[in-house]
């Protein structure tokens, strides 16, 4: 029996459209958490930091995960993606918006207290579910060595003196923005903030552009050797590691800044989610490897959950209250203008497109039709350009999922460049779906990256 060309290409739309349902099954059940009874984890977790990669945070995160993997204590892959910017409020946000399935964590420090006090953002601790807090470690209030400061009294003297005039770089609303502004209310200096970003810019900035800024314990060892001088450590405690750099309490002023490492989940993941992670990474500080590495960075092993943590989140947030609540800020509503903007272009191709006939006419009314040179058409890339204004903004902040937002985008584009659409359309449509629902498995399942 002969097989002819239509009996081919049904089986060839049966076998896509096969293809096709089972990667939308698999995207539902992503989406919906569903894992068709299995265990949880059923998919690797995404661990978002909220900073670049090789900091301080990020450097800890790595070694939670690297401890958890060493150990077997997981089934599944943590991933650590890295989602930098805006004193880690990006990150932050990322995670506070994402599905309450357990399968996104977010590993942020006091910053998600200050950032709240700051007024950068008007969301904090109680927008999510804490599973735990992991590791301790203190700051230290450091000049360049060649500066003119030698002690910590003489450093709050002048800025007392001189409002203004001493320059404290600082991450602005981060915990080395919150420890300033705790020796301004202990001693009555007026320091001069500039934004300054992580521990290595901050030091790579102290000798020429700023006069003083705060560092983790580990940051100020790991760039003591190239030319650091430590003026204040802020912590309960003398560090054995720095001998020579008194806490600020032994100076007289009392003052102390200690962060810590918290673990948090989207609001509303279900407790029994939330209650495993904390077992996991309680016995990931366990692990001999995260011990040695904590070590090395000069920090306490200390685990803290539950009804301890949230005692331990309380007592920080009244800190960060003492400092002085601000008001939020007035954010703009981004969404709207984007989409302000897209309306005004669309209308100004439209615009453009009838000028263009318009103009046309009145020349072949006039000159004949002999004479008329046709005007170049916009309508096919002024569609372009909006459709693809759409596409991205719809990415940007997250109007819809990034599968069906590529569907759609390839579907449309398609159509636009086209002189035959109803040829294409289901052909276009196959592959747009295969191609947007097939990356989003492979990148959330099998490489596990990012993705808007």
């Amino acid at each position: 029996m002969t097989v002819g060309p239509s009996m081919k290409k049904a089986g060839w739309h049966a076998a896509v459209l096969s293809l096709i349902a089972v990667l939308l099954g698999l995207f539902w059940r992503d989406s919906t958490g569903e894992e068709s009874g299995a265990e949880y984890p059923a998919r690797p977790i995404k661990l978002v930091v909220p900073f670049n990669p090789g900091g301080g945070s990020d450097l800890f995160g790595r070694t939670i995960q690297q401890g958890i993997e060493q150990a077997g204590l997981l089934p599944q892959p943590l991933v650590v993606v890295n989602r930098p910017g805006g004193s880690a409020t990006i990150g932050s946000r990322y995670v506070k918006n994402a599905k309450q399935d357990g399968y996104t964590l977010l590993l942020l420090h006091n910053a998600i207290i200050t950032a709240q006090y700051s007024g950068l953002v008007n969301y904090g601790p109680d927008d999510f579910d804490p599973i735990a807090a992991t590791g301790e470690i203190g700051m230290v209030i450091a000049v360049h060595e060649s500066s003119r400061f030698t002690s910590l009294k003489q450093l709050l003297d002048e800025a007392k003196a001189k409002p203004d005039t001493v320059v404290h770089g600082v991450n602005l609303g981060a915990p080395t923005h919150f420890a300033a502004l705790k020796l301004e209310n202990a001693s009555g200096a007026k320091f001069r903030f500039t934004q300054a970003g992580d521990g290595a810019d901050r030091f790579g900035k102290l000798k020429e552009h700023i006069d003083v800024a705060g560092f983790s314990v580990s940051e100020f060892l790991s760039f003591r050797s190239e030319g650091l001088r430590g003026l204040a450590l802020l912590d309960v405690k003398p560090n054995p590691f720095l001998n020579d750099v008194p806490t600020a309490t032994e100076q007289g002023y009392d003052v102390t800044e200690l962060n810590s490492h918290y673990w948090w989940f989207p609001k509303g993941t279900p407790k029994s989610r939330t209650d495993y992670m904390a077992g996991i990474l309680e016995q990931a500080m366990k692990t001999e490897f995260v011990q040695t590495k904590l070590a090395g960075l000069n920090m306490d092993p200390v685990f803290v959950r539950g009804a301890e943590f949230q005692s331990l989140l309380d007592d920080r947030i009244r800190t960060a209250k003492a400092v002085g609540q601000q008001e939020s800020p007035d954010v703009p509503n981004i969404p709207l203008f984007v989409g302000i903007a897209l309306a005004a272009s669309l209308i100004l191709v439209l615009v453009s497109r009838r000028t263009a006939m318009l103009n046309s006419e009145r020349v072949t009314k006039f000159h004949g039709a002999e004479s008329l040179s046709k005007p170049p058409s916009i309508r096919r890339p002024g569609l372009l350009f909006f459709t693809t204004a759409v596409y991205v903004g719809a990415m940007q902040f997250q109007w819809l999922a990034y599968p069906i937002a590529t569907s759609a985008f390839i579907i449309v584009t398609g159509l636009i460049l086209t002189k035959e659409p109803r040829r294409i359309l289901l052909p276009l449509a196959e592959v747009a779906l295969i191609v947007s629902f097939g990356t989003h498995y492979v990148l959330t399942n099998v490489v596990v990256t990012d993705l808007p």
